[in-house]
């Protein structure tokens, strides 16, 4: 699926108002008129309390008059989006303060006047960005003066040159006149995704399209998703570029230890090869690769709205259905490429069959099954080639597996038809596209006019979490929600999306959970849907020109803003926050952070209640996830005796606390983050070598153990699930 962003035709709301001298606004008994662009956050009551006068609703555009003196205070009213004056001369001013406080990001940057001991915005945090499209000498990525590029290290995996140190491909570039002049010709994604994390915003008019963390230091890593054989696709992510994303976080991490600073690491990318239960190599090595200060962020997937998932629970029965690659009315040929993981220990088969428009089948494949290891290769008819790869049990899950690639010559007058059967395997299917382009596939029980759901059974978009950015247990992994629904481009011109998706609400693009083995996903939602960010001039589409926001000029040449969609879009304001939260504490581990990001969470009407596999645990809350970080901080631990161990941690049910012999205590008690006793034990006798103490009524969060021996009192930090 490569990067997990959508572009729309349709726009979002941009927050644009208008700065003029009062006596140029015409007015009218000290009363002045304007046109107005709301969204769901404004009412009446709120404007009678500000002397605002509504005359006419046509939609989300207003008509008021206000009083002249106050027109300062119009454009500092949440809910305003756009102000129009009935002026001699409108001069607007861009502001882009929506995404940055719909996630409360705002507060922190000002955090002296938020309840916080100082304003945070990243300094002294490593943030990774593994992606492509690098505009490296883009002046986001420049301190907010302009005298220092911020990009520590850049990795060309793709280049050719001197490799990083203990790599055997690729380019690095370690000094700041080489990496400025070593920008990215493969696209714009990863500039996009790099100025919403820790864009400066240097060059946009008052900074106003600076990113999360502006502060931060940044290592970029251009991916190598493609090699001789295989371009950019489904299947040249899975064979070429999973172990090179694997190795672009170790690189990441190594750099920042090094340096001695923790690090965030952002992947908006992903696929559906895998078996989608956070077992699969790529998610393993996730697993070993955080820890302390370090920390991995990834995008869900944009697979929200396409039934590309089926699945089945089989009792000796056979179902059907249509394989069908999304854009196929487009294409001549088709090429499908799905992967089906049955469950544990289990055995199922699989057929593909060729039919024409009046669902006469024409050739078909045998069945085959998951017994043996082995590749299968059939060309039917002479025109349709069928490929079955058969991995028996897979070495992490015991899950057989079976994934189909399907080539159709000839898609106006042929469709494949999927059919699979086992005596009482769960089999879970998802259907990526074409095999060698990155597109997007689904199960359908509909062809053209035709409907044929007493036949074929339909796809879903449920267990849509994508592989790389979803599915790992290790990483936190993002849906996208929209902060704005419509947006005012450059030409002027106002894009209302406001029939697509509201503010406030899930972007109906964001993939849902649950995995296989029954986690929440995503992990939480942050902004995705038309998000304005910096642009790789180097590569700007054309047909993207409506989008742009903003141009401006440095050192010489154009730069350009310009909005995205797409959970891609949603990850990048994770991973600035956990910047923001990693500069308040930098002790703090993957497993805490994520838990502070999911107890800080806000739910609301539209989330309903959490967690749930839309939402997660609801919409990021960055302030209260800064300052529960550095609650977390100032809790007085000192470390236990080596010879007591307290484990599992995190733990769910019951915290296991071990000493090398009996001992006498008076107590244990667990205290939470914010310093109250929660629980205690008290003790009359001996305390037993092993004691097994109960937390199952405690809530999701970080607690301490208390534990008063030989005179000293010692605290353990732990999290619970």
């Amino acid at each position: 699926m490569k990067k997990i962003v959508l572009f729309f035709s349709f726009a979002f709301c941009f927050s644009l108002f208008c700065q003029q001298d009062p006596t140029s606004v015409l007015n009218f008994n000290g009363r002045s008129f304007a046109l107005i662009l709301v969204n769901n956050e404004i009412n009446d009551t709120i404007l009678f309390n500000h002397d605002i006068q509504v005359n006419s609703k046509i939609g989300n555009i207003w008509t008021v008059d206000f009083p002249t003196l106050k027109y300062n205070e119009l454009q500092n009213i949440n809910g305003i989006e756009f102000i129009e004056f009935s002026t001699i001369e409108n001069v607007s001013k861009l502001k882009n303060d929506v995404e940055l406080r719909a996630t409360k990001v705002d507060k922190v940057h000002n955090g002296l006047q938020n309840g916080l001991p100082k304003n945070y915005t990243g300094k002294g945090v490593i943030v990774g960005i593994v992606d492509v499209g690098f505009q490296n000498n883009h002046p986001t990525f420049f301190n907010q003066e302009g005298t220092k590029n911020r990009i520590a290290r850049y990795w060309n995996q793709s280049a050719a040159g001197t490799p990083p140190s203990g790599f055997s491909y690729g380019n690095e570039f370690s000094d700041t006149t080489s990496i400025i002049n070593a920008n990215d010709w493969d696209g714009t994604h990863g500039t996009h995704v790099a100025g919403i994390a820790a864009g400066s915003g240097l060059g946009s008019k008052n900074f106003q399209f600076k990113g999360v963390a502006p502060e931060a230091d940044l290592v970029f890593v251009s991916i190598k998703y493609r090699n001789d054989t295989l371009a950019g696709s489904a299947l040249g992510d899975y064979v070429v570029a999973n172990p090179c994303i694997l190795d672009a976080y170790k690189y990441i991490f190594d750099y920042a230890q090094s340096v001695g600073k923790p690090a965030v690491i952002n992947l908006s990318w992903g696929m559906h090869t895998g078996s989608h239960d956070g077992n699969s190599l790529f998610d393993k090595a996730t697993e070993l690769l955080v820890g302390k200060g370090r920390v991995l962020v990834g995008a869900n997937g944009n697979d929200g709205a396409n039934n590309m998932h089926i699945s089945h629970s089989f009792n000796k029965d056979t179902i059907n259905t249509l394989m069908i690659e999304n854009s196929r009315e487009r294409r001549t040929k088709e090429s499908v490429y799905a992967d089906f993981w049955g469950s544990k220990n289990s055995v199922f088969s699989m057929q593909v069959s060729v039919l024409d428009i009046n669902l006469n089948t024409i050739a078909q494949t045998p069945f085959v099954n998951s017994t043996a290891r082995m590749s299968r290769t059939f060309v039917l008819n002479d025109s349709f080639k069928i490929v079955f790869k058969i991995e028996p049990s897979f070495v992490t899950n015991q899950k057989p597996n079976i994934t189909v690639s399907a080539n159709n010559p000839q898609q106006s007058l042929f469709i494949f038809r999927l059919s699979f059967t086992s005596d009482t395997s769960t089999v879970h299917g998802w259907n990526s596209g074409a095999s060698r382009d990155w597109t997007s596939g689904s199960f359908a029980n509909k062809w053209g006019k035709w409907n044929f759901d007493n036949i074929f059974m339909s796809g879903n978009s449920d267990y849509t979490a994508g592989e790389n950015g979803g599915t790992s247990k290790a990483v936190i992994s993002v849906g996208a929600m929209a902060a704005r629904s419509s947006y005012i481009n450059i030409k002027g011109n106002l894009r209302n999306d406001s029939g697509y998706v509201l503010p406030g609400k899930i972007a109906p693009f964001s993939s849902r959970g649950p995995t296989v083995d029954g986690r929440i996903k995503p992990n939480i939602v942050a902004p995705g849907f038309r998000v304005p960010s910096a642009i790789n001039n180097l590569q700007f589409p054309g047909w993207k020109v409506d989008d742009i926001m903003d141009t401006s000029r440095f050192r010489g040449k154009q730069q350009i803003w310009a909005v995205s969609s797409g959970t891609s879009m949603a990850a990048p304001h994770i991973a600035g926050i956990v910047a923001l939260i990693l500069q308040a504490n930098p002790n703090l581990n993957q497993w805490e952070i994520k838990n502070i990001l999911e107890s800080t969470a806000t739910q609301d009407d539209e989330t309903g209640a959490v967690p749930n596999n839309t939402y997660g645990y609801g919409k990021v809350n960055a302030l209260e996830a800064v300052k529960k970080a550095y609650q977390i901080l100032n809790i007085n631990a000192s470390l236990l005796p080596l010879a007591i161990s307290i484990y599992p941690n995190p733990a769910l049910n019951n915290l296991q606390i071990s000493l090398p012999e009996s001992m006498f205590l008076n107590s244990i008690e667990i205290i939470s983050a914010n310093g109250k006793s929660v629980l205690m034990q008290n003790m009359d006798a001996k305390f037993s070598k092993d004691f097994q103490f109960n937390i199952l009524e405690l809530n999701a969060g970080i607690y301490v153990v208390k534990i008063p021996l030989n005179g000293e009192v010692y605290f353990y930090k732990f999290m619970k699930y």
